[in-house]
C-alpha cells in the first residue's frame, strides 16, 4: 500500500503544479493586454495634467 499511495501523491502534486502555473501565465498574458482606446486616452491625459501641475509649481515635493 506504501508503494502505490507515493508515486499516486507525487503525480497529483505535480498535476497540480503543472495547473498553477498555467493560471499563473494566463493571468500574466491577461495583465498585459493592450489598452483600449478610452483607456489609452484616459492615461494620456493624466500624463498631461500631471506635467502641467508640474510646470505651474516647480518647487512641489516629489
Amino acid at each position: 500500500m506504501e508503494t502505490i499511495a507515493g508515486p499516486s501523491l507525487w503525480l497529483i502534486l505535480l498535476t497540480v503544479g503543472v495547473v498553477v502555473l498555467g493560471l499563473a501565465a494566463v493571468f500574466g498574458i491577461m495583465r498585459n493586454r493592450k489598452l483600449t482606446r478610452g483607456e489609452h486616452a484616459a492615461r494620456d491625459a493624466g500624463t498631461v495634467r500631471e506635467y502641467k501641475v508640474e510646470d505651474r509649481d516647480p518647487e512641489r515635493p516629489r
